[in-house]
């Protein structure tokens, strides 16, 4: 059975009460106590985008927040029997909008926001170090897209010779 009403706890919280005196309430710690606000705000913290999702695409975003490839968080987060499938899969499912768009929103609900990571990164291109420094210099220009994808010219060029080259032909 559980000591802590949730309901109870935070009406107490909100109405002021210091988490000693709710440890006293319920007769627990007051670690226990924070403990449980902590899950309780992290639970309402959670990204309404995530609802939308499946069980197994929920777990495939928290795979990709949480490092890993895509392959791989499709091989823990779904029952896949080869590699191959699991690449394909995850391929796939990176690249629907609400799985991108909830990959994002758990990242800045974590305080890893578009802004956070590049103030980062400039961090990391101004420090002392030459190779961090190079390697994060990099990783700007490819935010800026100085090193797209593909890199693609079409062009059509009709040229007019002023000159006439046929006797010179054979």
């Amino acid at each position: 059975m559980k000591k802590i009403d949730d309901a109870v706890l935070l009406a107490m919280i909100d109405q002021g009460t210091p988490q000693k005196d709710a440890a006293a309430h319920f007769g627990v710690t007051e670690a226990a106590v924070s403990k449980r606000l902590r899950r309780l705000r992290l639970a309402a913290k959670r990204p309404a985008i995530l609802d939308k999702l499946t069980d197994k695409e929920q777990a495939f975003v928290v795979e990709i927040v949480s490092g890993k490839t895509q392959t791989d968080a499709a091989a823990a987060a779904f029952d896949v029997t080869t590699r191959d499938s699991a690449k394909s899969l995850g391929c796939r499912l990176a690249k629907k909008p609400d799985i991108a768009e909830a990959i994002t929103a758990v990242m800045e609900t974590e305080g890893l926001g578009r802004r956070h990571l590049i103030r980062t990164l400039k961090r990391h291109v101004d420090g002392p170090d030459a190779q961090v420094s190079i390697r994060a210099t990099t990783e700007a220009l490819k935010l800026h897209d100085a090193y797209p994808a593909n890199k693609s010219v079409s062009l059509q060029i009709t040229a007019v010779c002023p000159v006439d080259l046929d006797r010179y032909r054979r």
